[in-house]
């Protein structure tokens, strides 16, 4: 009996002690959950991949949705791409030319209903979003894909050369190599996985609905139309207790000058578009897609000529230009930006490879103002002041009026030309390039894809996006064998000459580079960038005390 009781005993203190144990256990091992309030954008109308057209507003896309590829933190900030809904792929050159991708997806990759991601499901987005129908502005994102032609001009999504082979096997055939199907097709938002089922039960609604079906790390718990977005953790994602934050509260804000307000105002931790004003000349700057241009347009009375736009551009000073853009802008030695991958197997920069194409020492400044003027001469005006007055359009904003103004005065003073700078909304900038009512224009040019290409195919005679009508036939030769090799050092030599025969032209002039930068709290850590500057926050932690 004693046995008995002290046996019973010991068992009771046991269980008391791992009692104690799992307690603290638990206190140790549960961190108090995390909300990350940002502000990465105004205010979001739809949630449909296909119709994407903003930089900003990916960041809320890829918190949501999981493509085949995903883009993740190399360890350093910077975002490289990374096996996502897809787990491998295989390569197939085909006899033809085309190739060949088979991608398997992961078993375990499921909607935020729980049911799974197949491969039928990026069937119907990548043929919706080829289908005329759907109007989708990013459907040339596919073009490469054997079959698009003849879906653009039939309206038949199923000859899209794309296919489920099972739940787990989906499979395109290219209509060549393409050196940035993976890097850049495979991760985009665009080619995002859609549910047919979901679109078609409700095809007016779906992608505004606070119960969207999500394939991310989150999905939607709160949408207030003109406030914010409340995301939490979708726990059916396959990583989902690894991602960072449990919630995301996105407050929507107009413009840089609000998010600034927010965040000092305490109201958000994270900002992802400061005034320049608001930062230090020697914060953290990454390389951003993005090169600030001088647009001419190139079948106007006045600047058909090429000797106008070389008088223009050779007297406009870029460090100056540069320097009025604020903390952060780098003075354009071509159209691609810094941060572009050369598309070789060394994987160089694209402009580090193709060098100085657009002079910016201020030391020869003086020698080509003055080949500016005989440019004039050259094109029939003794002097500037018999160059007729014209308009400079951008897109109204505090940054963008100093930097015209400061193009206003260069010529003025070294052409006695007269520009007067008007500044549009962008919804009227758009139109006035559209319908070709302008002479010259300033503009960010950027590129959706991680390639040279996504720079100056813009400017193809054939393109849509090629406002300025800038048109020679070598160029088109240039583009069109460079889309066709094979060889990619060979493809990347091509690109290098079409980029400097259009700045031969002065079909336009660069300005300067720009670049990305944000406001974290100190407290925080995580966030991660690419060079289209697109931002992503799923993997944003809390900074761990020093012991």
């Amino acid at each position: 009996m004693q046995k008995a009781k002290r046996l019973l005993s010991l068992l009771l203190s046991a269980l008391m002690v791992l009692s104690v144990l799992s307690g603290c256990s638990g206190k140790e091992e549960k961190a108090p959950a995390l909300e990350l309030r940002a502000a990465v954008c105004p205010r979001i109308a739809s949630l449909d991949p296909a119709m994407n057209t903003e930089r900003t507003e990916q960041t809320v896309f890829y918190l949501l949705y999981e493509n085949l590829l995903r883009l993740s933190d190399d360890g350093t900030g910077c975002a490289v791409p990374d096996y996502g809904v897809a787990r491998e792929y295989k390569e197939e050159p085909n006899y033809d030319g085309t190739v060949t991708y088979t991608f398997k997806l992961r078993s375990s990759a499921n909607w935020s209903d729980g049911t799974r991601v197949k491969a039928k499901d990026f069937v119907y987005a990548w043929r919706r979003l080829v289908d005329p129908k759907t109007e989708s502005p990013n459907h040339a994102m596919l073009s490469m894909v054997k079959g698009y032609d003849t879906v653009r001009k039939t309206g038949n999504a199923k000859a899209l050369a794309v296919s489920a082979e099972n739940d787990s096997t989906f499979t395109v055939t290219l209509s060549a190599p393409c050196a940035y199907f993976l890097n850049s097709v495979c991760t985009a938002v665009a080619t995002m996985p859609l549910r047919e089922d979901v679109v078609s039960a409700d095809k007016e609604g779906w992608a505004n609905s606070a119960n969207l079906l999500s394939n991310g790390a989150y999905q939607i718990s709160v949408w207030t139309a003109d406030e914010f977005l409340q995301l939490r953790r979708n726990e059916n994602y396959y990583e989902s207790k690894l991602i960072g934050a449990d919630m995301l509260r996105l407050v929507f804000a107009a413009d840089a000058s609000e998010q600034l307000r927010l965040y000092e105002e305490g109201k958000v931790d994270y900002i992802a578009d400061p005034p320049r004003d608001a930062l230090v000349e020697d914060g953290t700057y990454l390389p951003r897609s993005s090169t600030y241009c001088l647009l001419y347009n190139n079948v106007s009375d006045l600047f058909y000529d090429a000797d106008v736009r070389r008088a223009f551009d050779l007297s406009i000073d870029r460090s100056a230009a540069a320097t009025a853009a604020g903390a952060g802008a780098a003075p354009a030695t071509g159209l691609i930006s810094t941060g572009i991958e050369s598309g070789t197997e060394e994987e160089d920069d694209f402009r580090t490879v193709g060098g100085e194409l657009c002079a910016v020492d201020t030391e020869g400044y003086s020698e080509r103002c003055t080949e500016a003027v005989e440019c004039l001469k050259r094109a029939g005006f003794s002097s500037g002041r018999d160059f007729p007055p014209i308009e400079l359009l951008y897109v109204e904003g505090d940054r963008n009026y100093d930097v015209v103004w400061a193009l206003q005065r260069m010529w003025s003073e070294q052409l006695g030309v007269s520009v007067l700078p008007r500044a549009l909304s962008r919804e009227d900038f758009d139109e006035r390039l559209a319908s070709g009512d302008f002479e010259i224009a300033a503009d960010e040019i950027t590129a959706d894809i991680d390639d040279a290409a996504g720079f100056l195919e813009r400017f193809s005679a054939m393109g849509p996006e090629n406002k300025i009508k800038y048109k020679n036939e070598t160029y088109e030769v240039l583009l069109g064998v460079a889309g066709a090799s094979e060889n990619m050092t060979a493809r990347a030599a091509f690109l290098h000459d079409a980029e400097a025969l259009l700045l031969e032209d002065a079909a336009l002039s660069p300005l300067y580079f720009d670049t990305v930068t944000d406001l974290l709290r100190d407290n925080l850590q995580g966030i991660y960038h690419d060079h289209l500057g697109r931002v992503f926050l799923k993997g944003v932690t809390r900074v761990e005390a020093a012991a």
